[in-house]
């Protein structure tokens, strides 16, 4: 029986060692050791065990019943320790097998993912990427149980166990087709806030709609939202294609007057620039696998 002491890793080797030796002297030199230390860690764990678990005989020291019964189990416990010490195994990208859950807001996965696809097609081919459509409701559970790696948006009150890192800033802008009958590169206040309306339905863009609402709301009125779509495609086709008028960070703007007949403006009203930051759980802060994409995610942000 043990005698109500725990056994510090230190005995533990010195143990294993003793096994492994049958020798003090040669334990002693095997850990670096004085002898006398050896032997006096050899006369702990026999108090710490109530057995004599190694006697002296010809050739050597031979093993009590009980030292035997005890080798594989402490051989366990100190192979269990170190893989605790071992540092995580580097993280190779270029041969990895892995998928990241994103859950982002629409237009900065329009922004982000062909970039993001581009450099992991040459650099990280086993690497897969799945955006998620934002779910505030759900976001804190899928965190904890891992179901999403990173959340992209702005989060005013995160809680406590997210981590974050600001990606980029973006003026909002105003986008109306090309060849409106009334714009010609620029808008004015009332213009603004005499015209119809086409928005991306909420929550996904709540934080940005809520700052023109209340700057508008200052001025004493009231936007028209005569069209609410789904997602950014529906909205640049409905600007290109009628006299309605969108506001949009100026970064998604930008990529679609590349794609569509339209023009940029620079908004009439007063409000804060859109913020986009990254969250991670702390659970995940130093993963080798997810520090890497976060700093892949962090450089293709500072591209845009």
């Amino acid at each position: 029986m043990m005698n109500g002491q725990d056994p510090d890793f230190r005995l533990l080797r010195c143990f294993a060692a003793l096994m492994d030796e049958r020798s003090v002297s040669r334990a002693a030199l095997r850990l670096e050791l004085s002898q006398p230390a050896v032997s006096h860690a050899l006369a702990r764990l026999r108090r710490l065990f109530d057995d004599p678990l190694l006697l002296k005989g010809r050739g050597g020291m031979t093993p009590t019943a009980r030292a035997l019964e005890l080798e594989s189990e402490v051989r366990a416990l100190l192979a269990a320790a170190e893989r605790l010490r071992a540092r995580p195994a580097e993280f190779a990208p270029a041969t990895a097998q892995q998928r990241f859950v994103v859950m982002s807001p629409e237009f900065v996965e329009y922004l982000l993912a062909p970039r993001l696809v581009s450099h992991l097609e040459t650099h990280a081919p086993g690497i897969d990427i799945a955006f998620r459509t934002s779910d505030p409701e759900h976001a804190t559970g899928w965190f904890e149980s891992g179901e999403i790696d990173l959340r992209l948006g702005w989060l005013p009150d995160p809680p406590p166990s997210l981590r974050m890192k600001l990606l980029f800033r973006d003026p909002l802008v105003c986008i109306a087709r090309r060849g409106h009958p009334r714009l010609k590169g620029r808008i004015g206040t009332a213009q603004y806030m005499e015209a119809t309306h086409v928005r991306v339905e909420q929550p996904r863009t709540r934080v940005s709609t809520g700052a023109i609402d209340a700057a508008v709301a200052a001025l004493g009125g009231r936007l028209r939202i005569a069209l609410q779509v789904q997602n950014a495609f529906a909205l640049a086709h409905a600007v290109a294609q009628s006299d309605l008028l969108s506001t949009v960070p100026q970064r998604l703007a930008r990529a679609m007057a590349a794609h569509h007949p339209l023009q940029i403006l620079p908004l009439p009203v007063d409000v804060p620039d859109v913020r986009i930051a990254m969250y991670w759980h702390e659970r995940a802060h130093k993963q080798p696998a997810q520090r890497w994409f976060r700093q892949l995610l962090a450089e293709t942000a500072r591209g845009l």
